[in-house]
This record gives C-alpha cells, sequence and structure tokens, in this order.
C-alpha cells in the first residue's frame, strides 16, 4: 500500500453492521458519521422489509456498502470477520467498530486489539417501549393471534408443563409460544424459531408475514414480557412438544446450552449426551438450528 493511500485512510472509520442481530436500529447512523468514514451493512435473505425500503433509498450512498450474507447458523458472523480481517490488512491505520449485542465477537476484538489495531463493539440496549394506545384493529384482521400477554409470568419451570399440558398446539398458537420466547426485534431469530417448529414451508410463510405486518408485530411484541431465563426455557419447551420428546428435560437443556460457547457444538451434543442418554440423539437434532436463539444473540 502506497503512502499516499496510507495517508488516505488514516483516521477512517469503519462501521460493521450485523443486521441479523441488530436488526433496524443503525438506520440513523448515515447522517451522523463522517464523510471519509464507511458503514457496511450485512444481511440475509431473511431482512425485515424496512431494511429492504432504507436499501433501496440508500443504494447509491457512498459511505454504505451493501454485502449480501448467506443465510445459516453462525454463517453472518464468518463473513463479518472475513471481510473485517482483510480491511484490517488493507488499512491498518484506520479503526473499526462491529455494530452488534453478539459478545462472541470479542475473541476477535481482543486478537486485534492486542496486535495494536483501534477495534471495538458497540451494542444496542433492547427496551420494551411504551407505545401510545391505538385504535383497534378491525374484527378478524390478526385473529390468527389472541391478544392475552401474561400479566404475571409464570416460573420457567412451569413453561413446559403448560405446554405439555395442553396437547398439540395449532399454528396460531406455537406463534403465540415464539412470541413469548423471541423478541420481534430479532426477526432472523423468528425465521430460525418458526422453520424449527413449524417447517421450512409454513415457518417461512409465517415469517414473510410476520416481518410485512406491523400491526401484527407490535401483538406479538406484547407477549416478550418474561426474563431471559423464562424465554430460553418456553422456547426449548416449545420445540421439544413440536418433536414430540419430553418437555420436562426444558430447563437441563438449557443449562446445558447457555453454559457452552454457541460455537461449540460437540460440547453441547456431549453434554446432551451424558445428561439424556446417548440414544435419545433428537433433543440435539432438535435444538440444534435454534442454539444461536437460545444464547440470546
Amino acid at each position: 500500500m502506497s503512502g499516499r493511500n496510507q495517508v488516505k485512510n488514516l483516521g477512517r472509520k469503519y462501521y460493521l453492521i450485523d443486521t441479523e442481530n441488530v436488526g433496524d436500529r443503525w438506520l440513523d447512523m448515515p447522517g451522523k458519521i463522517r464523510r471519509k468514514d464507511r458503514i457496511i451493512a450485512f444481511y440475509t435473505e431473511h431482512h425485515s422489509k424496512h431494511l429492504e425500503e432504507f436499501l433501496m433509498k440508500q443504494v447509491h450512498n457512498p459511505k454504505i456498502l451493501w454485502l449480501e450474507c448467506a443465510a445459516g447458523n453462525n454463517a453472518l458472523d464468518y463473513q463479518l470477520i472475513g471481510v473485517l480481517s482483510y480491511l484490517v490488512a488493507k488499512h491498518p491505520k484506520a479503526s473499526f467498530c462491529i455494530y452488534s449485542n453478539d459478545k462472541d465477537y470479542q475473541s476477535a476484538i481482543d486478537f486485534w486489539k492486542s496486535r495494536g489495531i483501534k477495534i471495538r463493539r458497540k451494542g444496542f440496549e433492547i427496551k420494551n417501549k411504551k407505545k401510545n394506545k391505538k385504535k383497534k384493529a378491525q374484527k378478524g384482521k390478526n385473529s390468527v393471534v389472541e391478544i392475552s400477554p401474561q400479566k404475571k409470568m409464570i416460573p420457567a419451570a412451569a413453561a413446559g408443563e403448560k405446554i405439555a399440558g395442553r396437547g398439540k398446539l395449532t399454528e396460531e398458537q406455537y406463534v403465540t409460544e415464539i412470541a413469548k420466547s423471541v423478541p420481534v426485534s430479532n426477526l432472523g431469530g423468528w425465521y430460525q424459531a418458526l422453520t424449527a417448529i413449524l417447517g421450512q414451508e409454513k415457518g417461512r410463510d409465517w415469517y414473510l408475514k410476520i416481518r410485512d405486518d406491523s400491526e401484527l408485530q407490535e401483538t406479538l411484541s406484547k407477549y416478550c414480557t418474561g426474563d431471559e431465563y423464562f424465554r430460553g426455557v418456553n422456547l426449548i419447551a416449545t420445540v421439544l412438544d413440536v418433536h414430540d420428546l419430553d418437555v420436562a428435560k426444558a430447563e437441563d437443556a438449557y443449562r446445558i446450552i447457555r453454559s457452552h460457547n454457541r460455537k461449540n457444538l460437540k460440547a453441547i451434543k456431549a453434554d446432551f449426551d451424558k445428561r439424556f442418554g446417548k440414544r435419545q440423539q433428537g433433543y440435539f437434532k432438535a435444538l440444534r438450528p435454534l442454539i444461536r436463539v437460545i444464547k440470546g444473540k
């Protein structure tokens, strides 16, 4: 790299956006950064409708580079780290910021920091916003999901018992259980949960319906009021129920998953084998697609 290019890139900041994690909460950034800084937005086919509209408006903005990534468990993370490594090698005098709530990026950040690279991670605090009262939707518009969010959350241990005692749930009821476990702001997590529970075709149909309906999103957001522990156990119990597995083991499964790095699938599987028996591999197989969601990315 020539000395001229080093001077040109001195002080430039690169913002790498994990949109699968932070959703649309970064969209005001282009107007706040300097002309010489750059935003690299990593997204997958499961992006929100709002992001798609924003992309169309900003497609010619020289401050933003749009990179569509292959979808899959951890796929976007690996692609982001790959681009980061390329940028560090090409522009070692620049500074870098990963926009994500995923703490698993920290090992890569520490690696580059130890080599003199200016790099950090910035997360977004997820708050339950109080919304203004709106007119009730016409009867039947969003009747697929009943609006009855719990005022008092049941203990996490009772989540599995409640689901098990209801018999097989309808599609709408499974969607409601997902809503209790996954914030609507995490559309990537919703896609993983819907396809894992309802199957690829029905799950994608529900995902597109939710992604494109802001009123339905608002309705579903009212269910997600429990703490992280309850949400995780409830999601696992829902998955086990649909696969005809013992939902009473949801808490044990949650503790195993939370005790490991989400990328260490071998260790998670080994603990599942110890706890549930090697012949009971259906538990790991059923929950594997959702490990990332359960870990809270």
